[in-house]
């Protein structure tokens, strides 16, 4: 792993903003500079990599705003399966005990554990040692100049360092890449220190970014050109920030409740911008599309994509589609984008592996009329799941719309997030009015998924194309506003009657619904913080056993082994993480 600290930027005021000190121990830039030198200097190479080139190098990096074929495979055949997300009718399972299988284990449990942890400290960081000696060799004028690309790249490891967290527990944090002071073997820092620390950072750029200005046009054209997350748009930027200071501070509505409404109320009282509006959304969508059935999502997409039945779950819990005679204005629209229809035409979701599953089946294909025959096919998976699937599937056309941006963080998680605030601190959240929050959220995603949906210009004879099949009805025609209206008021209506507890839990399961297959890793941390108080809120696949972390990378204990040994007892997939409040 590589030291990844940047130099520290003062501004005249005495303002501190470097781009990992909140994250790492600073590097003595002075006295290491030399050695810096000595690693990286080649005289027989030509050396012109620009600090603008490198910050791009940071974000366009797969797994951190996009996604990738091999990660998304083996995440995919665990989430879908332990979260209820995708099902599949199969009979062998549905006798298997409850939890015996276990998602972290076998061929993709080894990629679990390896992928995000060799990613963020290896890919994510690479170009940071680059950058410090860039920084190192510039004019204090100069520095200023790159204070831009300091505070993204410091809300870009936060990202990073949360997610991280948030998966493994505690991690190397402010020793991490101390190989270029030559401390190799990295201490464990507490997940609550890391959290308490990013948080630290997120408030001070956060603040910062959401008033600054890039006066000088010829930094504002460079940093517009290499800010390929956000087009250079500052406050953006800004709002990302802040935006992960809010989810970070829901994060510890368990475990240090004080600390969360204080933060929050913080960031309502000060008004500062956040992740709001359609326009701010976060992500970042693939352009290399000569390779995107190569080494990129849809790939895993369509291999894995047995793996994507419709789960019963949230097409009628979530979704109140109980059949083609479910009112228009009583149904949430989004059924119709995040699935599509089986090959005869309907909307038919799977339930869950277990003793249920086949009298369900029985129950949904014989209200639709379906003979026995084809319902035994359905039961007996004797059909092609892209050709002729007998049941309904996520949607081809949505998700393998090659331009939509995967979301990192959009407007409906912070109305989600500010919903839940306002229940559980209302004393720190104003005006904030959680029925608005939660209908805003809901109308937010019904708008985006069907931007995407409709507005996919791939088919099956593009290129890159959409694998086969494409059924009709899999562009689905956008319901009336006055039927999306009407709906979303007796939505309101019904959250509006619940009390708080249940609010909270149809919050996550909006979270759930919204984020889908695109984003595990909010909806798993989501379930892992409210079981405390709730219990298994996900829809679990029976036979899969609920996982609580990732374990850490095969090498660990013998690649670092005296400071493994201080985590060596949390290193079970079924210990909870900190911020859970739990111990089992």
């Amino acid at each position: 792993m590589m030291k990844n600290i940047l130099y520290k930027l003062l501004h005249k005021k005495s303002y501190v903003n470097m781009i990992l000190g909140v994250f790492f121990a600073s590097l003595m830039l002075g006295s290491c500079e030399s050695d810096l030198d000595d690693k990286f200097y080649d005289p027989e190479k030509l050396t012109t990599a620009s600090f603008e080139m490198l910050f791009t190098g940071v974000l366009q990096e797969t797994e951190l705003f996009r996604l990738e074929y091999g990660p998304g495979y083996h995440y995919s055949r665990a989430f879908n399966r332990f979260l209820g997300l995708g099902l599949f009718p199969y009979e062998a399972l549905n006798n298997v005990e409850d939890g015996q299988n276990k998602p972290w284990a076998g061929w993709s449990g080894v990629n679990l554990r390896e992928t995000m942890y060799k990613k963020t400290y290896i890919k994510f960081n690479k170009n940071i040692p680059a950058m410090n000696l860039i920084l190192n060799g510039l004019s204090e004028e100069e520095k200023l100049k790159m204070e831009i690309y300091v505070d993204c790249v410091n809300v870009v490891r936060a990202y990073a360092f949360q997610r991280l967290t948030d998966t493994c527990d505690d991690i190397p944090y402010s020793e991490a890449g101390g190989a270029f002071e030559n401390n190799f073997y990295a201490k464990y820092d507490s997940q609550q220190e890391i959290y308490h620390s990013i948080l630290d950072m997120l408030k001070e750029v956060g603040e910062k970014l959401s008033t600054y200005e890039i006066t000088d046009p010829v930094i504002a054209e460079k940093f517009a050109v290499a800010d390929i997350l956000n087009n250079g748009d500052v406050m953006l930027w800004a709002k990302f920030a802040n935006s992960l200071r809010l989810r970070m501070a829901m994060r510890l509505s368990i475990v240090e409740p004080q600390i969360s409404e204080q933060i929050i109320g913080e960031i309502i009282s000060q008004n500062l911008p956040l992740v709001s509006e359609a326009d701010d959304f976060i992500g970042m969508a693939e352009k290399n599309f000569a390779q995107v059935m190569e080494i990129y999502w849809p790939r895993a997409f369509k291999e894995m994509y047995y793996n994507f039945h419709a789960p019963n779950f949230m097409m009628k819990n979530i979704f109140g589609y109980n059949g083609p005679a479910t009112p228009v204005d009583q149904v949430d629209p989004r059924y119709k984008v995040i699935f599509q229809p089986n090959v005869f035409g309907d909307y038919v979701g799977v339930d869950i592996n277990g003793p249920t599953q086949f009298p369900t089946i029985d129950a949904d294909m014989g209200a639709l009329g379906y003979g026995a025959d084809t319902i035994q096919k359905a039961k007996d998976w004797a059909y092609d799941d892209h050709t002729e699937p007998h049941f309904s599937m996520y949607n081809k056309l949505t998700y393998n719309n090659y331009k939509m941006e995967y979301p990192a963080f959009t407007a409906s998680e912070t109305h989600l997030l500010l919903a839940e605030a306002a229940i559980r601190f209302p004393g720190a959240t104003g005006s904030i009015d959680p029925v608005e929050e939660y209908k805003k959220a809901i109308s937010e995603s019904i708008d985006w998924h069907y931007a995407v949906n409709n507005g996919n210009s791939f088919s099956e004879t593009s290129f890159p194309a959409i694998p086969s099949k494409l059924f009709e009805g899999a562009k689905a025609e956008k319901p009336a506003a006055g039927d999306i209206s009407t709906f979303l008021t007796g939505k309101g209506v019904t959250f509006d009657a619940m009390g708080n507890d249940d609010k909270i839990k149809e919050i996550f399961y909006q979270k759930f619904a919204h984020l889908n297959i695109l984003n595990y890793f909010e909806i798993w941390s989501e379930a892992r913080r409210l079981k405390k108080d709730y219990g298994e809120l996900v829809p679990r696949n029976k036979p899969y056993a609920f996982m609580e972390r990732f374990e850490y990378p095969v090498g660990e204990p013998q690649s670092n082994p005296d400071n493994y040994q201080t985590v060596a007892a949390k290193d079970n997939p079924l210990v909870p993480v900190w911020w859970t409040g739990r111990t089992e």
